[in-house]
């Protein structure tokens, strides 16, 4: 098994080691499982402290200057205090920056509202020139960091808790590419669409599911933008009910995402969202304390819902 820190060591001393163009950045805290390139490359990492904007205008600096930057921090200190500086430094300048976001969705909602990245997608998604990776299991992660060389622009990859390990939900031989869906598993009663660390979740649900006799198709969509209309828009055309499911808001997200794409095929099917409600949590805990005290529903309510809207979505649309 292999945590997201583990990973993008790998990846820092693999690039490192095939040019001499790689810099790793941090603004205080450490990512386990870079130890490695800090102690091979310490000319080529710099820590700044507790200096966000400095980080990311250092490192967006060494990036429009040709160097491949990683900059790494919980979500929360890397996106939101210094946005000013990555609207303008990364994504205006079009600069090749590499920003590791951990600690996203509810994963540290134990440590408050500081440390809780719920807006992350719906902000980082927006902004024009960024591409936006929320990789669910190890081998969507691995390849998609491999691809982030060859993108022409900055990069957020959101992953959640940095030293928990990255679930196997694809066979080894999975390919995964930038901006396509993946079918991890089949159905021909409803869809569920998944990204990030609910994917494993998700595939648990399926399972569920066909306990209880429904065959849903699990989709996994690790890449938020460019985002893959075409495989929502192929899933409108078999008339299935479509659910998404994320560790963040329903606003702006993966769900949001999905109804556009749905809303642009020019037909309908039934749809639900499945994330954390249009509110903060004045409440601290795990993630599955805050799902119960958002009232996110689980599968006994999804159930119900699939039964309601499955025999409808089947009938054909009225003529004009």
């Amino acid at each position: 098994m292999t945590a997201p820190g583990e990973l993008v060591g790998e990846l820092l001393l693999r690039e490192a080691r095939a040019a001499n163009d790689t810099y790793y950045i941090v603004a205080d805290g450490t990512l386990n499982g870079t130890e490695p390139f800090i102690e091979a490359y310490p000319d080529r990492f710099l820590n700044v402290g507790i200096a966000e904007q400095n980080a990311v205008s250092i490192a967006a600096g060494l990036a429009f200057s040709g160097k491949q930057v990683y900059l790494w921090n919980c979500s929360t200190f890397l996106l939101y205090r210094p946005f000013d500086q990555l609207r303008v430094d990364a994504a205006f300048a079009r600069t090749r920056l590499r920003l590791i976001g951990t600690s996203s969705g509810l994963t540290r909602a134990a440590s408050g509202i500081a440390h809780i990245a719920i807006e992350d997608l719906a902000v980082m998604r927006a902004l024009p020139n960024m591409t936006v990776l929320c990789p669910g299991d190890l081998v969507e992660a691995r390849q998609l960091l491999d691809q982030c060389r060859e993108i022409d622009g900055p990069v957020y990859v959101r992953f959640a808790l940095e030293n928990h390990d990255l679930p196997e939900i694809h066979g080894p031989d999975t390919r995964v590419t930038l901006g396509k869906a993946l079918t991890v598993t089949q159905g021909a009663d409803a869809a569920l669409i998944a990204t990030g660390n609910m994917l494993p979740v998700a595939r648990g649900w399926v399972d569920e599911f066909a306990e209880a006799g429904l065959a849903v198709r699990l989709v996994s969509m690790p890449s938020i933008k460019p985002f893959d209309s075409a495989a929502v828009a192929a899933l409108v055309s078999e008339r299935l009910p479509i659910i998404t499911l994320e560790d963040h808001s329903v606003i702006g997200g993966l769900g949001s995402a999905v109804a556009e794409a749905i809303a642009e095929t020019g037909s309908g099917v039934p749809f639900r969202r499945v994330g954390v409600p249009d509110r903060y949590p004045y409440v601290v805990g795990t993630p599955d304390y805050l799902g119960e005290h958002f009232g996110v529903p689980g599968v006994s309510e999804l159930r119900k819902w699939l039964d309601e809207h499955i025999a409808s979505a089947r009938r054909p649309s009225p003529g004009p």
